[in-house]
């Protein structure tokens, strides 16, 4: 019979008053696992850190050798319950509620004394048992996280497979959020409640529940489009802000890592595409801003610009093609191109490179593909110039902006470029051999694309054989010479299209 406590009683109270133990703990079934309850509370008494008291004692009783994995897990159980809302465990206090929540908390964060990473793993996976088992429900876990500064109780959270029970309580820490407000100059802690509703709602996803990840994503939006939150700051910028920990402390569970997992969380629909788009504007463009968090915060960073870059390589013609048509409009899509590649294609964390660079490459074949098909009508032809022309310009400012500005080893950041420029060339022509099918009858117009495609791509191969590509030039690292090699082949045709792409090649890099 499972030891898994469903409900907790609590010991009836003496006649006189006062407590069988002073404390009015919950009871287990179990008189071993009743044991390790009541010391873990009692320990709590002594000294000014109850919470340090607790974690002590929980890392006690989980590496006691003559306890099972099953009581270890109902003693974890019963310790959630008692904090969070286990039936019959209502006498505890508001005060031994936090140090037994504080306690898991300390414990997720694994930074210091008995609270070891082999420990915070232990209870990620006891925590993981008694929700599948249901000893834990959504209350226990949405009382875990409830409060402000909960990044270690959530890396607690990494284990549970249930997407529904993950998604109910992201949602309700939403609620808070609202209620809480923004303004983080009131001291108002909706950012971080915010922040911690993301993060879980990204478990959730993971688990294939996405309706949390869609509610965070409204609540942003929403916000968002209505100003900022506290002087100048939004609230993008502000859950970033309020959710950095120390240095080394549980990099994926702050504001940059959850809001950038939240953008393929989220579902991709038509409805999300406007409030994903600006969300990943605004986290692209967290350099530029004078707050702290975000793209530029130190320590570990590389997860959340892969997530980034995901969300670019899903969208990259969407976001081409929109960057060049909102110019002039003020639309937070323009430029929004050039900004990725500088901030985060470029960033030296960046895990993603081949396969954005694949991305691109096949991108700009398909461009090609259309800017030479001679059956499609002119202004699709011409557009499809422009959004190549705003892909190359991107890149050239890019990198250009990378060399001028590099820091430290200068040559060391120009060979970085030049090696990014070699392998988004192995891209390209790796994409060459990929044509119109010409069927049984070649059409003009498919002959003639496949003809620009080839002209192009072995333009591109001369010149890698050459070794030109090895040396690159000092201003680019080699991405204006890849442009020049574009803008030759289509010298040959239609002055129009030649117009379209150096329009745009101009408007993000002009090399005079």
């Amino acid at each position: 019979m499972s030891i898994f406590p469903t409900s907790f009683s609590v010991q009836p109270a003496p006649m006189d008053g006062t407590s069988t133990n002073g404390i009015g703990t919950c009871t287990s079934n179990d008189p071993q696992v009743q044991e390790a309850i009541d010391r873990t509370i009692e320990a709590s008494r002594f000294g000014p850190e109850p919470r340090s008291a607790i974690a002590y004692q929980i890392s006690q009783t989980m590496s006691d050798p003559t306890l099972t994995q099953e009581q270890k897990d109902a003693y974890i159980a019963a310790l959630l319950g008692m904090a969070n809302g286990g039936t019959g465990c209502d006498t505890l206090s508001p005060e031994q509620a936090d140090a037994i929540n504080g306690a898991f908390n300390e414990i997720g964060n694994a930074y210091s004394g008995e609270n070891t990473q082999e420990l915070r793993q232990q209870v990620t996976d006891s925590i993981a048992r008694s929700v599948d088992s249901g000893a834990l429900g959504a209350d226990q876990i949405y009382g875990l996280v409830s409060k402000p500064g909960t990044a270690g109780a959530r890396q607690l959270l990494t284990g549970i497979g249930d997407g529904n029970l993950l998604s109910e309580v992201s949602q309700r820490l939403v609620d808070d959020a609202r209620r809480e407000g923004y303004d983080i100059n009131r001291y108002e802690s909706g950012p971080q409640l915010l922040t911690a509703a993301a993060d879980i709602a990204n478990m959730a996803a993971a688990q294939g529940d996405s309706r949390a990840a869609d509610a965070v994503l409204a609540e942003i939006d929403r916000v968002m489009k209505s100003g900022p939150v506290a002087g100048d700051m939004t609230l993008v910028q502000a859950m970033m802000a309020t959710s950095l920990g120390s240095p080394g402390l549980l990099p994926e569970r702050d504001g940059f890592h959850a809001l950038s997992t939240l953008l393929n969380s989220s579902s991709s629909t038509a409805g999300n595409q406007d409030a994903q788009d600006r969300l990943f504007a605004a986290l692209v463009r967290s350099a530029d801003d004078s707050y702290v968090g975000g793209i530029d915060q130190g320590g570990e960073r590389g997860a959340a610009l892969d997530e980034l870059g995901k969300y670019f390589e899903d969208n990259l013609s969407r976001l081409a093609e929109t960057d060049w048509r909102k110019d002039n409009t003020g639309d937070f899509h323009h430029g929004l191109f050039k900004d990725f590649s500088r901030h985060v294609l470029l960033d030296e964390q960046y895990g993603r490179i081949d396969e954005t660079n694949e991305a691109i490459a096949a991108e700009m074949r398909d461009l090609a593909l259309v800017i030479g098909n001679t059956d499609l009508p002119a202004e699709t032809r011409e557009n499809a110039a422009s959004t190549l022309g705003t892909i190359m310009g991107s890149l050239q400012w890019a990198t250009a902006d990378f060399i001028a500005n590099a820091k430290g080893d200068a040559a060391a950041k120009t060979e970085f470029i030049r090696f990014f420029t070699d392998k988004l060339t192995d891209k390209l022509i790796s994409h060459g051999a990929s044509k119109l099918p010409e069927g049984d009858v070649r059409t003009g117009g498919t002959a003639a694309a496949n003809g620009f495609v080839d002209a192009i791509w072995e333009g591109i191969t001369d010149w890698m054989a050459s070794g030109e590509i090895a040396r690159g030039d000092e201003v680019t690292g080699g991405t204006l010479d890849l442009a020049r090699i574009f803008r030759d082949a289509m010298s040959e045709g239609d002055a129009s299209l030649l117009n379209a792409f150096d329009l745009r090649v101009e408007l993000y890099y002009d090399p005079d």
